[in-house]
């Protein structure tokens, strides 16, 4: 099973919630035999205590107001009201001296009684007595419960405090990864990354941001020469071109020329145009991706692919296509660059209609899942599948003999991308191509 993706901070939560629940299984087992333990080791203790006062007792006093004078019973026993605690003395011939603690079962008015009991001989004198100390098992017992619940309250106030820290800290010692990463995500274009530095006394934090900081100043870099190089490129192009096609122009309207002269003129005229056009196309990118269209008209995407659509479709008829238009609604406004907006549905249409040679275009939009969508499907040729992903890709040609720098679907990408809008191409082999823009 593959793990989702997730947060540093939500990880570490995870990992100290997981620790805290092995703690509390591994209390759960551990708990009950050490509480049950200690409570047996409190009341051996209490009863040995308890044994050496009575020592203390005999020997300061004597045994005799216990067990009273030879004429009387040699005997002594004594329970508390409630059956709780008791004391016996009595006369024994066993002449070993030992101590040792039990539990015991005592029949008391005919009531069994389970005692924890420690048990003495004692030399008074020539004489030997056996004492017995006893404590009910079920007073140990209810000590036990009690330390019990004492323990189980304790851990869990204190894996509650501990979360609760735990939580706090992450929460404090990830705030700058937290800061450095949402820096990252506001910063739609290199130059407009923020340099200022990120609070922290984490050193691999502070090592991060520094990283972060000269490679986004080698990518601004490498960006702002990249822009004035195709700038500088396109321009110093576009003016030899031009002179080249001015020249041919006035050579064919001013020299006698052959058939077979005038047809390479115009090939090589062909070629300047293409070359005029995907010049045109890289300058285009340029300008796109470093943002010098301003996003500030009210544009309605409805009237703005309604005018495309009207003037293009003399281009479909002259391939014998038909065009059908079903948008779901009467406008559709977002904030964008007009221009832009504009070429996007243009390039979209022009390719549908190059690439199908028979059958129709149709254009609709509907409403999915809070998003307005427009689609542009065709009949035409299609895409392979294994094409699909690459069909953004600048200057990627999939069709032989095809007059195509592959730019066109790279300027709709990035326009899309300018404007928020998701795309996404759908298309069969000989089936057609379905382009969806979701806004």
């Amino acid at each position: 099973m593959r793990l989702p993706k997730l947060k540093l901070k939500t990880q570490l939560t995870i990992i100290n919630a997981f620790s805290k629940v092995l703690i509390i299984i591994l209390a759960i087992f551990v708990i009950p035999g050490l509480v049950k333990n200690i409570s047996i080791r409190e009341t051996d203790k209490q009863l040995y205590n308890k044994l050496d006062q009575l020592y203390s007792i005999i020997e300061d006093e004597g045994i005799e107001q216990f067990v009273g004078t030879e004429e009387d019973a040699q005997e002594y026993g004594s329970y508390n009201i409630l059956k709780e605690e008791f004391i016996s003395i009595e006369s024994s011939t066993d002449t070993i001296l030992f101590e040792t603690i039990n539990n015991v079962i005592r029949i008391i008015e005919d009531v069994e009684y389970d005692y924890r009991v420690v048990s003495a001989s004692l030399q008074y004198g020539e004489e030997f007595y056996l004492v017995e100390i006893g404590k009910s098992i079920s007073i140990i017992l209810n000590f036990e419960n009690k330390l019990k619940s004492f323990a189980t309250y304790f851990l869990l106030i204190l894996l509650s405090l501990s979360i609760l820290l735990d939580l706090g800290l992450t929460q404090i010692l990830l705030r700058p990864f937290g800061q450095i990463i949402q820096k990252l995500k506001s910063t739609k274009h290199p130059t407009s990354f923020e340099y200022k530095k990120t609070s922290s006394s984490t050193s691999d934090f502070i090592y991060l941001e520094e990283s972060i900081h000269d490679l986004m100043r080698k990518i601004e870099d490498a960006f702002n020469n990249e822009r004035e190089f195709i700038g500088n490129i396109s321009h110093e192009l576009l003016t030899p071109i031009s002179i080249i096609r001015s020249k041919l122009d006035n050579f064919i309207s001013n020299t006698e020329l052959n058939d077979e002269d005038i047809k390479r003129i115009y090939e090589s005229r062909s070629s300047l145009l293409r070359l005029t056009k995907m010049v045109r196309s890289l300058l285009l990118m340029s300008r796109i991706e470093n943002k010098e269209y301003l996003i500030q008209d009210n544009v309605d995407l409805y009237k703005s692919i309604t005018k495309v659509y009207k003037e293009i479709i003399d281009k479909a008829e002259i391939k014998g296509l038909s065009i059908k238009s079903d948008l779901a609604h009467k406008s559709k406004i977002i904030k964008g660059n007009e221009e832009l907006i504009h070429l996007l549905f243009f390039n979209l249409l022009n390719n549908a209609i190059k690439y199908t040679r028979e059958g129709c275009i149709s254009i609709n939009s509907y409403l999915s899942e809070g998003k307005t969508v427009i689609e542009i499907t065709d009949t035409g040729i299609g895409i392979s599948e294994e094409d699909l992903p690459y069909i953004f890709d600048r200057h990627k040609k999939f069709q032989k003999n095809r007059n195509s720098f592959g730019l066109g679907l790279a300027i709709v990408k990035k326009i899309c991308d300018y404007h928020s809008i998701t795309i996404d191409v759908n298309s069969k082999i000989s089936k057609g191509t379905t382009v969806k823009l979701s806004i």
